[in-house]
């Protein structure tokens, strides 16, 4: 009898690769998007920076702009520790950009806010800046670009991780027959096929997304 394969839209860690298949499944990834940064004009001085990724937490830093003069809003708990790694404390860390955008509507009045992002970024944050006629940028430090992929082999598991993702997998390939793992709401609801099952984490990390789809398919094999 076959192995159950796990198949990753974002090539992981050694270690977790290692975890997939010392557990019994067969493993197959592919980076679903690639990720380009890009250059950007620093910009003036502001009282808020927003990050809602890993990607533009990553060319920022790799700019002038000086983030330990700033308040730092983030998403996520990768991001609050990259950012910590590098030396500088966010002062809010929410899980999604919902629970951010509640956070801001709360300090909006009278401060300026610059969003560093990616061009694919959604619109939900500037939706509620403009609503709130607050002072409000967003800067694109970097570009996704999706990496389309045939994959002969149908998954028990997929696990995704952001809504480019999905749109770069789903326009070569089917998920009907599969499990899919998503890595916060906004990335599932970019699913528009129905999988066997869709779960999502609430506390989104890579390590918790293996973890959980380890032990959904090793419960599911012994019922």
């Amino acid at each position: 009898m076959d192995k159950p394969l796990i198949l990753s839209t974002k090539k992981l860690d050694v270690a977790l690769r290692e975890r997939i298949v010392q557990n019994g499944f067969a493993y197959m990834e592919y980076d679903a998007i690639d990720i380009k940064p890009v250059s950007f004009e620093v910009p003036a001085t502001t009282d808020y920076v927003i990050f809602s990724s890993k990607n533009a937490i990553k060319s920022v830093l790799k700019s002038t702009y000086a983030l330990a003069k700033t308040q730092v809003l983030c998403i996520g708990e990768q991001s609050e520790q990259l950012l910590f790694k590098n030396g500088v404390k966010a002062i809010r860390v929410a899980k999604n950009m919902v629970e951010l955008v509640a956070l801001i509507e709360k300090i909006s009045v009278n401060t300026s806010f610059v969003h560093f992002c990616g061009n694919r970024k959604l619109p939900i944050l500037s939706k509620k800046m403009v609503a709130l006629k607050a002072d409000f940028k967003e800067i694109v430090v970097y570009e996704t670009r999706l990496n389309f992929t045939r994959i002969n082999a149908t998954p028990e598991a997929i696990l995704f991780y952001s809504p480019s993702g999905v749109e770069s997998h789903t326009s070569m390939n089917k998920i009907a027959n599969s499990n899919c793992f998503c890595i916060g709401k906004t990335t599932a609801k970019a699913i528009s096929e129905q999988p066997k099952e869709l779960i999502i984490l609430e506390n989104p990390s890579i390590k918790a997304l293996v973890a959980k789809t380890i032990q959904f398919l090793k419960k599911h094999q012994h019922a």
